[in-house]
């Protein structure tokens, strides 16, 4: 099926080593880690300019090509990993609808103010967050298959050295650089992303804010973040300062379960300290909650979902691409086979079809799962198995 996807036309996104891509789930000819061996697509460092990234040859063959009335071989390269959720009846990433041609489109996702981040979360790409770095650095020496796990190898220098990509600590120039060329282009902006790391403790991002603010074009920008609301302020900057400041607000709250299930998957965080924080952050922003679906996050995803119901929260579903070990077909067959007859019949059905799929290495994708989780454990102090204790049931399903 033909899906047209806006993201090449009106989106501006880098990544955690600082390279221009045409979104976060794009297949490209990366410099640093090589997922897609086969990707052709080139890409460039926001150090040169990420307004010319936009505008470049790559960029406007790609547009055309999403045109076209056929996917094309280009659009299958790039987008392959939203065509592949699409396949499997999963939610996928592309933004199908209409090009918004009026004076305000474009859509700007930054991650030039680093990844530091105060959660170690157990399905986090370690490149986005600098205590997974130092986590999977302990655990590497737990288990030293951990290092493949989550491709530490393929960290920059500047990650494992520095545990981070700042742009303003790194190169200040190119940062305020970056500034100006956004100021310059602030009359086209719809709306501004801030992602790390945890956004909210990236003092520099606060830069940007500010530059807005005193530009006067704040007020016609829609400001998103996503946030897993463990802090509200940092370095003498409260984020409840600045949102209204903006057109609008909205925050994509990062839950993956209720309770104690969120904590161990997100951890260290604290269940009542993320709802306080919600409670003082509503009045202020939209919110919905933003939910991976990994291995852990479906055994009791109808227990969050209730939640995030009760508060009338829509719910975004993100499918897991990295680390594998944590994706869904990770579970024991017959654990699988027991979600499937809890979600069907359910608003979370659609799960089923990734559940139900037969899995030939399953067993080789189980023991590593385990394994990853004590190693887990190891560093953490936690106990996947107290909390967890579905996964110690290994029983046919009768």
């Amino acid at each position: 099926m033909k899906v047209f996807c806006t993201l090449p036309f009106i989106h501006i996104y880098n990544d955690s080593y600082g390279v221009m891509l045409p979104c976060c789930h794009a297949a490209v000819d990366h410099p640093y880690h090589k997922e897609f061996e086969d990707a052709t697509f080139p890409v460039t460092s926001i150090k040169e300019g990420f307004y010319d990234f936009v505008k470049s040859g790559a960029m406007r063959q790609l547009r055309l090509d999403m045109m076209q009335s056929q996917t094309t071989d280009l659009v299958k390269d790039v987008c392959r990993n939203c065509i592949k959720l699409e396949n499997k009846g999963l939610p996928s990433y592309r933004i199908p609808g209409n090009i918004n041609l009026g004076d305000r489109n474009l859509s700007i996702k930054l991650r030039i103010f680093g990844n530091t981040c105060n959660l170690q979360c157990y399905m986090c790409d370690i490149k986005n967050s600098n205590s997974r770095i130092r986590q999977t650095e302990k655990m590497m020496e737990f288990n030293p298959e951990v290092g493949q796990m989550l491709r530490y190898s393929d960290l920059s220098e500047e990650l494992k050295v520095k545990g981070g990509f700042d742009l303003s600590v790194i190169d200040s120039n190119i940062f305020n650089k970056c500034i100006e060329d956004i100021k310059k282009i602030a009359n086209k902006i719809e709306s501004i992303t801030i992602i790390g790391g945890e956004p909210f403790i990236l003092p520099s991002h606060y830069k940007l804010l500010d530059a807005l603010i005193d530009c006067g074009e704040a007020e016609n920008i829609v400001l998103r973040y996503d946030s897993n609301l463990t802090k509200l302020h940092w370095s003498g900057c409260h984020v409840l300062n600045y949102l209204n400041k903006f057109k609008k607000s909205r925050i994509s709250l990062s839950l993956d379960g209720h309770g104690k299930f969120n904590d161990y998957i997100r951890f260290p965080s604290k269940w009542d300290e993320i709802i306080n924080n919600y409670h003082e952050v509503k009045e202020y922003a939209d919110i919905n909650v933003s939910t991976t679906l990994s291995a852990l996050s479906v055994l009791r995803l109808d227990e969050l979902y209730q939640w995030s119901n009760s508060q009338h929260l829509d719910t975004q579903w993100n499918t897991l691409h990295w680390p594998e070990v944590v994706r869904i077909e990770s579970l024991h067959p017959n654990i699988r086979k027991r979600l499937v007859k809890k979600y069907e019949n359910t608003e979370l059905e659609f799960l089923c079809e990734e559940l139900s799929k037969h899995v030939l290495d399953w067993e080789e994708k189980w023991e590593k799962f385990i394994n990853y989780l004590e190693a887990i454990d190891h560093v953490n102090g936690t106990d996947y198995k107290s909390v967890f204790p579905e996964l110690c049931d290994l029983s046919e399903d009768r």
